[in-house]
């Protein structure tokens, strides 16, 4: 069993990350975004986890961090030493140690998407914050962005990583939740440049030229130590999605619970039946002979997927099982997973059999 208990939440673009030690049940709230704190503590609570602190990765200039309010209910927030946020928080060097229960990160200082760039790795997995993307790297062309200083952060701090390290990075696009370092090496585009220089000369961009009136604005009330934050925050500002495009591939393959239902024993037998749900779903109710593996540990589960073969990924309705069949096959892990379309929702109003 994983020493941590670990979930990621999606919106618009931007993941947040919280990590809990099973042993203190205390956690670690990675990049929150304003507007979502209902859903982290709900979590927190159906994990049995407190949220002991919240970590910011940098600066955010895309969404409106919800640091204040953590802060207000006596949350210690963490930052770069090198970040300029009047807020009060625990100043974080490259080096230092952060440990949450008897979890223990390392602070690995990567500037250049912005100068107080950080991630934190431990326990096979790191938190890239918008340094290192799945198949990119940020943006690098706001004020105080340094490309050539991105490229070497990610290439000296993140890459010297373990390969089977998960990537668990603070955007995901093209619904792709997380990586690992080695496959970021072998195949991610922007890090097959030579060095620092002739990813510059790709990106063609220069610092300044990404600071939108908007980015100027989210900016600065993320910086204030007390800022008017609107009650209703306004979607995402797409300003960290990777100018590199992917190919990602056709779309998986997707079957209605009507077309499985009648051979589910059969495809038990020769497939691997996988429920994504969180823990809590699972036991409710699940599919018979479907195996629990959550979405958001994935990852630290490669090689018994790999060694499971062929797979059908089955979630509440079917949107979390697509992200887990894109990102799979991503990974070169599963080549033909089947998305159960409906998914446990679909098969319980069929009156197909469910067990606890």
């Amino acid at each position: 069993m994983l020493p941590f208990t670990l979930k990621t939440f999606t919106d618009s673009g931007c993941c947040t990350h919280l990590i809990g030690c099973r042993a203190t049940h205390q956690a670690l709230l990675v990049d929150p975004k304003l507007g979502k704190r209902a859903s982290y503590l709900d979590t927190a609570n159906k994990f049995g986890l407190t949220i002991v602190a919240v970590l910011d990765t940098h600066t955010h200039a895309d969404h409106l961090s919800d640091s204040l309010a953590f802060l207000d209910a006596g949350t210690e927030l963490l930052m770069s030493a090198k970040t300029t946020c009047k807020r009060a928080h625990r100043a974080l060097h490259d080096g230092d140690e952060v440990r949450v229960g008897e979890l223990s990160f390392r602070v690995l200082a990567v500037p250049g998407h912005t100068p107080d760039s950080i991630a934190l790795a431990g326990h096979g997995l790191v938190f890239t914050g918008d340094s290192l993307l799945v198949g990119a790297l940020a943006r690098a062309d706001f004020r105080g962005s340094d490309p050539k200083q991105l490229f070497e952060s990610v290439r000296t701090k993140l890459l010297t990583l373990p390969d089977d390290t998960v990537v668990l990075p603070g955007h995901g696009y093209r619904d792709l939740l997380f990586s690992t370092i080695g496959h970021e090496k072998r195949h991610n585009p922007d890090l097959q440049h030579a060095n620092g220089a002739s990813f510059l000369r790709m990106l063609g961009a220069k610092a300044g030229d990404g600071n939108t009136p908007d980015v100027e604005l989210t900016l600065q009330l993320n910086v204030a130590a007390k800022p008017a934050l609107p009650s209703t925050p306004t979607a995402a500002i797409a300003c960290c999605a990777p100018s590199t495009k992917l190919a990602v591939g056709p779309r998986p393959i997707e079957k209605h619970c009507e077309e499985l239902a009648a051979l589910q024993p059969l495809i038990a037998h020769d497939r691997c039946w996988i429920d994504v749900r969180d823990p809590h779903e699972y036991r409710e109710a699940h599919i018979p002979g479907a195996l629990s593996y959550p979405l958001s540990e994935l990852g630290f589960h490669l090689e018994e997927l790999r060694r499971a073969g062929p797979a059908v990924l089955q979630c509440r309705s079917g949107v979390r099982s697509m992200t887990a069949a894109k990102t799979l096959r991503y990974l070169g892990v599963l080549d033909e997973p089947i998305n159960l379309i409906g998914g446990i929702l679909r098969w319980q109003e069929l009156g197909l059999p469910t067990e606890r």
